[in-house]
């Protein structure tokens, strides 16, 4: 991340770790200490009896990989300015063991860090922000600014672009993955209008991506969102474009009706999904192919204690261009799910499901249940197992992956939370006597603190 990024992070939450000093200021947030480590069998290079399309375990002991990260969340207000508040979100990073997990070279993230100001009906971010949209997650360094206008919503932004999950700039954050990522970054602009009337809201969206010298597009989108309620069923409906490619994006038509005085509740979709790539990557000239998809699902509750459901879908993938020799490729596939819950009691709660996928290049077979009981009023224990076979695209062979796993969830104090868990999965290997690939353990551990209060509430936490 940028220096001067970090610098408004560490500002944001010195203003947030003071003490107040006026009763107009204050703070409210949380900090989290989180441990992760998986076992796993390392997996060597292709050479000697290794098979160049199959990865090839190393044999004797497992590595454990493990990562620690600390967050921080902070809000705080009372700056001597009305309206005016900061917010960070940070995380700090580090590798525990021999084996790399994933990103944990990376020491410290700014997700969130911005200054916010409302006045009437305007308002104002500036910094290090994040935009949850039918576009997806976009993150940038830069301004946003919204104006009401009764039931409407105008939004403008605009700033430099991080990569999607990472909060990192694109060109930096992609390096080691993508040989062909500009030499420069991205600058990201657009803006959305949204209006609610009675019981019907709509929304549209437009952003793009340019480089960083204006020489070329990276992304330019748009997305339209709909949503009206009837008293006997409501819709939603949704859909983008890529003005970058030509073609239609994602698209998505829901309907959902209660019946039988609101025992059953039945919904139906239909989707067309497409997977989306920047221009600025060399991914999106394979041209992704597109699948559409028809489902239904049914949900039964005979009280609040207990519930059941069963979905099922039909998808059919397109055309992929690829030249035929023996037999026609496979363009259809379909899924079915089915699962229940109970609350057994005030203390007790069980839930399973069951899934079924069968697609072109895979197949998934799964059984998942779960166990919570309350043991004391601030504690949670859960107990649950796991049994799945997915083949083809990655593969357990004819047999089938068993896994169980225990985690506890505690409320130490008013402030003070512990979570923490592990897991086992075992898989029988097609050789007898061999160690399968596929066995490993997990396990997790989180201590969340909240700090300040909200001088709103009555029974606000204090520092």
């Amino acid at each position: 991340m940028s220096r001067g990024t970090a610098l408004l992070a560490a500002a944001v939450v010195a203003l947030g770790g003071g003490h107040r000093t006026a009763d107009a200021q204050g703070v409210r947030g949380w900090a989290g200490t989180t441990v992760q480590g998986v076992e796993l069998r390392p997996i060597a290079a292709a050479e000697g009896g290794c098979v160049a399309a199959e990865p090839c375990y190393l044999p004797g002991s497992k590595e454990l990989s493990l990562v620690g990260t600390q967050d921080v969340s902070l809000t705080a207000w009372g700056f001597g300015v009305r309206g005016l508040s900061a917010t960070v979100f940070v995380r700090g990073r580090a590798g525990l063991g021999d084996a790399v997990w994933p990103r944990s070279d990376d020491h410290f993230d700014a997700l969130l860090a911005y200054g916010q100001l409302v006045r009437g009906p305007w308002a104002f971010r500036l910094g290090r922000q994040e935009i949850r949209s039918g576009l997806g997650f976009s993150s940038f360094d830069g301004g946003w600014a919204e104006r009401r206008l009764g039931a409407a919503r105008l939004t403008v932004f605009g700033g430099r672009s991080l990569a999607r999950g990472l909060r990192d700039p694109e060109n930096e954050a992609l390096r080691g993955l993508d040989d062909f990522v500009p030499d420069q970054g991205l600058y990201l602009w657009g803006g959305s209008a949204t209006t609610r009337w009675r019981a019907t809201s709509v929304g549209a969206r437009y952003q793009r991506e340019l480089l960083a010298d204006r020489s070329g597009l990276a992304s330019e989108r748009a997305s339209l969102d709909a949503n009206t309620a009837f008293p006997f069923a409501r819709f939603g409906a949704s859909v983008d474009w890529d003005f970058g490619q030509g073609r239609l994006g994602k698209s998505q038509l829901t309907a959902t009706a209660p019946i039988g005085d609101g025992r059953w509740l039945l919904s139906a979709t239909a989707r067309r999904y497409v997977p989306y790539f920047s221009l600025s990557t060399i991914w999106g000239f394979f041209e992704p192919v597109a699948y559409h998809e028809v489902g239904a699902r049914v949900g039964w509750s005979a009280s609040e204690l207990v519930g059941a459901w069963a979905a099922a879908g039909w998808r059919r993938y397109g055309d992929t261009e690829t030249t035929e020799v023996l037999r026609a490729l496979e363009d259809t596939g379909w899924r079915g799910e089915a699962g229940a819950a109970w609350t057994v009691s005030d203390v007790a709660s069980l839930e399973g499901r069951y899934q079924l996928e069968w697609v072109p290049g895979g197949f998934l077979s799964s059984a998942d249940a779960s166990l919570r009981w309350a043991v004391l009023p601030d504690v949670a224990l859960a107990l649950s197992g796991t049994s799945f076979q997915q083949i083809e695209q990655y593969r357990l062979g004819d047999g089938r992956a068993l896994g169980a796993g225990v985690s506890v969830d505690a409320s130490l104090t008013e402030r003070l939370s512990f979570a923490g868990g592990g897991s086992l999965l075992r898989h029988r290997a097609e050789r007898d006597g061999a160690t399968s690939p596929w066995n490993q353990s997990r396990f997790w551990s989180t201590l969340r603190v909240r700090l300040g209060g909200d001088p709103g509430l009555a029974n606000r936490v204090s520092r």
